[in-house]
C-alpha cells in the first residue's frame, strides 16, 4: 500500500478550454503563504492556489502561447525576484509529440500571465527541474538516447549560465536498468525495447542528494516513482548518483495501490514547519477512464514524505 492522497480541486473561472479535475505533471511552489501547483494542459499550462493544501481552487492557465499546443510539465522557479517557468510545448501544425521542445518563460506574478522567453533545443526535451545549488542555477531534463542496449527517455544535468542559457556540457546522471522501466516493447520494430526515465525533482537533506524521477509509461497503470542520491556535500559538477537501494531492485517509492494506478511524475515543496510533500498524480481505479481522453483520468494527489538518511519512505497526511 503506498498511501496515494487524491486532492479534491474546485472551479475559480469558466474558461471551457480546461479542466479543473485533471492535473498531470504537478509542479507546485509555496510562496508568501500561497501554495501554487502548475500542470499539463493541453490549451495552456494550468495554475491552483490554495492557503493549505486541501482546498485548491484552478485559476486558469498561467500561460498560453499563440501557435502552441500540448504544455508538458511545467516547472517554476522564484530567482532573483521573478517567476521563471520551464516547459515544453508543441506547435498548432505538429501532432508529433518528438518535437516537443524545452522553453522558457517569464512573469512577476505566480499566477502569470508568463511571457514566453526562449527555446532552448532543438530536440526532444521534456521535464525541466531548475535548482540553485552553491549560488550556481542547474538544469535537469529529459532526452532522447537511440543507440546502445537499452534505448529510450534519460536524465541529464546542465549548469545554467543564467535562467535562459544552458552552459552545454549536459551529463546523464539517471539511466534505465530494469524491466519495469520499459516504456513499450520493440517501439521502434527492430527488437529493441524502449526504456523511459523522467520526470527529475531534486532536493536535499543531511547531505544527502535525492534525485526523484518516474519511469515506465504514464499511460499505464504501473507507472511509478523512484529515486537516486548523490553525496550532497560534494561540488555538484562532482555528483555521482546511484539508485536506491541499487540499480537492479525495483522498490518504488510510489507506484499503484488498490485504489490508484499510473502514479507518478513528482514535484516536492516544504511545508512552513519543514515537512516535506511529495505531490503528483494517479488514476482513480474506479473512473476506468481513457489515458488519451481529455479528460485522461489523472488526479493532483499530495502525501508526507520523511528522510531517514538515503532512505525515502511515504507517509499519510
Amino acid at each position: 500500500m503506498f498511501q496515494n492522497n487524491p486532492i479534491p480541486v474546485v472551479a475559480n473561472q469558466t474558461n471551457p478550454l480546461t479542466n479543473i479535475r485533471c492535473n498531470p505533471d504537478p509542479y507546485m511552489i509555496f510562496h508568501d503563504g500561497w501554495y501554487y501547483c502548475y500542470s499539463t494542459g493541453y490549451h495552456g499550462v494550468n495554475v491552483l492556489r490554495s492557503k493549505t493544501i486541501e482546498n485548491f481552487k484552478h485559476m486558469g492557465f498561467a500561460l498560453s502561447v499563440e501557435n502552441q499546443l500540448s504544455y508538458w510539465a511545467p516547472a517554476v522557479i522564484f530567482y532573483n525576484g521573478m517567476f521563471y517557468m520551464y516547459y515544453s510545448s508543441n506547435t498548432t501544425c505538429e501532432t508529433n509529440p518528438d518535437t516537443e521542445f524545452l522553453k522558457v518563460a517569464v512573469a512577476d506574478n505566480p499566477l502569470g500571465p508568463f511571457e514566453y522567453k526562449k527555446t532552448f533545443f532543438q530536440e526532444f526535451t521534456i521535464d525541466a527541474d531548475v535548482i540553485v545549488k552553491d549560488d550556481e542555477l542547474y538544469l535537469f531534463y529529459c532526452a532522447d538516447i537511440t543507440t546502445g542496449d537499452k534505448i529510450g527517455t534519460r536524465i541529464f544535468l546542465d549548469k545554467l549560465v543564467d535562467p535562459f542559457t544552458p552552459e552545454g556540457n549536459p551529463r546523464q546522471v539517471v539511466a534505465p536498468s530494469i524491466d519495469q522501466e520499459i516504456f513499450a516493447r520493440n517501439r521502434m520494430g527492430d527488437g529493441r525495447d524502449w526504456y523511459t526515465i523522467e520526470a527529475p525533482c531534486y532536493f536535499e537533506r543531511g547531505g544527502v542528494g535525492f534525485l526523484l524521477y518516474s519511469a515506465n509509461a504514464f499511460t499505464h497503470e504501473d507507472y511509478f516513482v523512484g529515486y537516486a542520491t548523490c553525496d550532497a556535500t560534494l561540488p555538484f559538477g562532482e555528483a555521482v548518483f546511484e539508485k536506491y537501494p541499487d540499480s537492479l531492485q525495483y522498490t518504488p517509492l510510489i507506484g499503484k495501490d488498490e485504489y490508484m494506478s499510473g502514479c507518478g511524475h513528482n514535484s516536492i515543496v516544504e511545508e512552513a514547519n519543514g515537512d516535506l510533500l511529495i505531490v503528483y498524480h494517479g488514476r482513480l481505479r474506479a473512473e476506468n477512464v481513457e489515458p488519451h481522453g481529455s479528460d485522461d483520468g489523472r488526479r493532483l494527489c499530495i502525501s508526507k514524505i520523511a528522510v531517514d538518511g538515503k532512505r525515502l519512505t511515504l507517509q499519510q497526511r
